[in-house]
């Protein structure tokens, strides 16, 4: 794997053929996948004894889950070097998803895994994947949930350090183009709705040379960063734009 790969784990809930459900990925290795070594998706479904109502695990469960985890990670791992990309729960179901070269055994080695755990059944299956589409177009959250995971990794950050969600502080907003005149066109429209010019500056990224910085006074609740943040990604997309994030100081 790449050197500058940091493994990057998030979750967030969804439907899955009408049933919520909560998707937990590894959202690090969009920057690296396909890994072209990787072609094969390996999957595995256990299901839940007792799911509550909405089909997710109760507390006793949920634990159990996790060492069902751990115990096929360490076996894939170790003996097809495979690469643990996802999970999911669902429908009192809990998949997990891996990507290998070799599919040699596979059986064998999620026999192994799931020998100290007798009382749960598990089905498993492997599929060739050269584009990596389960964890694209499947277990991938959608540029809007993309970007909601974004914030709130910020926002725990904030938490974390005592931050007061409610007060109003100014937040930093950055934005890449791929010219000059959707630059102005962006500026022209975002200043009406009251954000201020922090800087601008020419960057020696050769897709996005241009580069926007931009502040308004705003509440770090959740919702109104999800507000801001999307009206202004929405914008970007319209001029071709990369909308980049935000940062703002800790209010206690």
């Amino acid at each position: 794997m790449h050197k500058d790969y940091r493994p990057d784990w998030d979750i967030y809930t969804c439907h899955i053929e009408e049933s919520p459900a909560v998707i937990g990925l590894d959202l690090d290795l969009r920057r690296f996948a396909p890994l072209k070594e990787k072609p094969n998706a390996i999957y595995i479904t256990v299901y839940l004894n007792n799911p509550r109502e909405d089909g997710f695990p109760q507390n006793d469960e949920f634990a159990i889950m996790g060492e069902i985890e751990d115990s096929l990670v360490e076996q894939l791992q170790t003996r097809l070097d495979a690469h643990f990309v996802g999970r999911t729960f669902s429908n009192g179901v809990r998949d997990f998803y891996f990507y290998s070269g070799t599919t040699l055994l596979h059986d064998k080695f999620i026999a192994d895994a799931m020998i100290n755990f007798p009382d749960y059944r598990y089905d498993y299956g492997v599929k060739e994947d050269n584009n990596w589409e389960l964890y694209f177009d499947f277990l991938f959250p959608d540029v809007y949930e993309f970007q909601r995971i974004q914030n709130r990794k910020v926002l725990r950050m904030l938490r974390q350090h005592g931050d007061a969600s409610e007060k109003e502080r100014i937040i930093e907003h950055w934005i890449h183009f791929r010219t000059e005149e959707d630059k102005i066109a962006y500026w022209e429209h975002i200043q009406q709705s009251g954000f201020e010019l922090v800087r601008e500056e020419k960057t020696d990224n050769a897709e996005f040379p241009f580069k926007l910085c931009i502040s308004r006074s705003d509440k770090a609740s959740e919702a109104a960063i999800d507000s801001v943040v999307m009206s202004l990604w929405e914008l970007a997309q319209q001029v071709n734009a990369d909308y980049d994030g935000w940062e703002t100081v800790i209010m206690k």
